[in-house]
């Protein structure tokens, strides 16, 4: 049976296609982000170009510099579906991952292990909406950067009670050191520099917080994520830390429609 492999949908238009030039950019993101002392459990990361977005999710993916480089990691990859319109969430059920830096292994068994305890949910193993995505492809270039064993568990949703995403996140997630989440999002879009900027403050303090009260303010595609991470993350006792926001008026677009970007993380407390 031929092996099922999720072939790149956007190198050449959000990131570099060559795989040189590729490395080199992260690497210059990378080298320009703080290093704090975290162990992240979780990560919000933007998901636009790399030349809009790529410094922003560059702080958030530093931290996993603080992991520990012998283990393997299972990443939890969720984003929001800007394509295809369903209702509910798809499990990117691949055996391989592609991007221009090699193939990355898709964890199947975890993947099969939270359909088989949860029939009643609506859950998918149709790729569909992965084929195009892009909230989950640009994550992946940056996680072969920082990290040397993985394999990643991709999760996209579209019309859904976040309180399910939430379950996704508890279930797979459930105390293991070896499980760490990425919420992708960007937050407002299109709106003159000071308004993105007024509209996003309400985004960056509920994650500050942990309120999900705020969100009701916050424009972000990945609203439902964020959400379902903040709610996790206060019932758990993880505390959260913002990294950085920009828009895209800070790095290679003009201030008169811009998308705002949040890089954030959430670990466990001492």
């Amino acid at each position: 049976m031929a092996l099922a492999v999720r072939e790149p949908a956007v190198a050449n238009m959000f990131y570099p296609a060559n795989p040189e030039k590729l490395r080199e950019i992260i690497t210059y993101f990378l080298n320009n982000a703080p290093l704090y002392n975290i162990k992240p459990q979780a990560v919000i990361s933007p998901h636009a170009g790399y030349i809009y977005s790529g410094q922003t999710a560059a702080y958030s993916y530093k931290q996993f510099l603080n992991l520990d480089k012998t283990k393997h990691y299972k990443i939890l990859l969720i984003g929001p579906s800007h394509f295809v319109p369903f209702n509910g969430i798809s499990f990117g059920y691949y055996d391989y991952w592609e991007t221009p830096l090699g193939a990355v292994k898709v964890d199947k068994e975890e993947i099969e292990k939270f359909v088989i305890n949860n029939r009643d949910l609506p859950i998918t193993l149709n790729t569909i909406p992965h084929q195009r995505e892009h909230s989950l492809e640009v994550q992946v270039p940056f996680l072969q950067v920082v990290l040397d064993k993985f394999s990643i568990i991709p999760v996209v949703y579209g019309q859904i009670d976040f309180k399910i995403v939430e379950k996704v996140i508890s279930q797979i997630k459930d105390k293991r050191e070896d499980i760490i989440v990425v919420i992708s999002t960007d937050l407002s879009h299109y709106y003159p520099y000071d308004v993105a900027k007024q509209i996003d403050k309400y985004c960056l303090l509920a994650v500050e917080k942990e309120d999900i009260s705020l969100l009701s303010k916050c424009e972000a595609c990945g609203e439902i994520g964020v959400a379902a991470i903040i709610d996790y993350a206060s019932k758990v006792g993880w505390k959260s830390k913002i990294l950085d926001y920009r828009t895209s008026g800070d790095t290679a677009g003009d201030k008169d429609a811009v998308v705002g970007y949040l890089s954030a993380v959430f670990y466990r407390g001492e």
